[in-house]
């Protein structure tokens, strides 16, 4: 309990400042938490026996957010990268996927084994794509909005929102309303009763982000002691209404969804948690699993049904 709170205590904050605040540190957070979970991800398989191209694998997501980054962001010291090249990975993944695909193949004809090819480039390809290219959605939501910073910590509050909302009311009347569980072989502690609950949780924190925002900004600028003169732009997210519902909906959905995908997983694997590095919370993917089906979840929100 201890560790939690430690990790809590120290962690948050921190994340609070990087969205708001991080340029740099962003990129750096987001290259983290993706080799990281990659890391993890291709673990969990090996240690089973499954053969993957992890070192591919890990160069290929990890040069993914970086190539994206310089390709978004022309404000920053590296913008003489911001090259064709990197505007074909952003907007046309295909592009960058037949890459992979391409590298792939050409190390097993390099190899003398023959059984398990196709495996090996199925597991390598689908951990690119599971983490990388998912969890790097995060890029997209900061830097082509106006107020993408704020739009990432709003998307992060309602993963929380969600997971604690779900996780209150799943132990107060899980069960006794639906009888049936809502994945009892995957996931046997989740209740249809605390996924209703995370989105109506995530439903009223939409209608008052504005203000939630405002007390975190300000908490955010108290802790700014790297930079003496904290300032951060006001813009209101204003999701009120039908579209809050609309968000309410497919991210609470989508959430449960990426923890269950997560869940399949390692169950398949015959493991409990895919890391050990966050004190008693597992691994980061345990973490992030939600994230990584949210975040595409509020970018396609953002651009095609709120700016459309």
């Amino acid at each position: 309990m201890l560790s939690r709170l430690f990790i809590i205590l120290l962690f948050v904050p921190l994340l609070l400042w990087i969205f708001l605040k991080g340029d740099i540190l962003f990129l750096l957070f987001t290259v983290v938490i993706i080799g990281v979970s990659l890391y993890e991800f291709y673990k969990m398989l090996k240690e089973k026996g499954y053969e993957v191209a992890s070192r591919i694998g890990m160069g290929l997501g990890l040069f993914l957010p970086v190539a994206i980054y310089f390709q978004e962001n022309s404000k920053n010291i590296f913008s003489v990268f911001r090259l064709a090249f990197f505007k074909q990975i952003n907007y046309d993944m295909g592009g960058f996927i037949v890459f992979a695909l391409m590298l792939l193949s050409i190390r097993q004809i390099l190899k003398e084994k023959i059984n398990g090819a196709m495996a090996e480039i199925s597991y390598t390809l689908f951990g690119i794509i599971y983490v990388a290219y998912l969890f790097s959605y995060i890029l997209l939501i900061k830097y082509e909005f106006p107020n993408g910073n704020v739009l990432v910590l709003m998307t992060f509050i309602l993963i929380w929102a969600c997971d604690i909302s779900a996780y209150l009311v799943g132990k107060a009347i899980g069960g006794k309303i639906f009888k049936r569980r809502l994945s009892p072989k995957i996931s046997p502690n989740k209740s249809i009763e605390g996924a209703i609950a995370g989105i109506v949780g995530v439903f009223i924190v939409i209608l008052f982000f504005d203000q939630i925002y405002l007390l975190i900004a300000n908490f955010v600028c108290g802790i700014s002691f790297i930079s003496k003169n904290c300032s951060l732009t006001y813009l209101k997210v204003g999701i009120k209404g039908v579209h809050a519902l609309i968000l309410a909906l497919g991210l609470g959905v989508f959430a449960e969804l990426g923890d269950l995908v997560e869940s399949k997983i390692k169950r398949e694997l015959g493991i409990k948690d895919s890391g050990n590095i966050l004190l008693g919370h597992g691994g980061f993917l345990d973490r992030f699993d939600s994230a990584l089906f949210v975040l595409p979840v509020v970018y396609y929100f953002m651009k095609y049904v709120v700016h459309m």
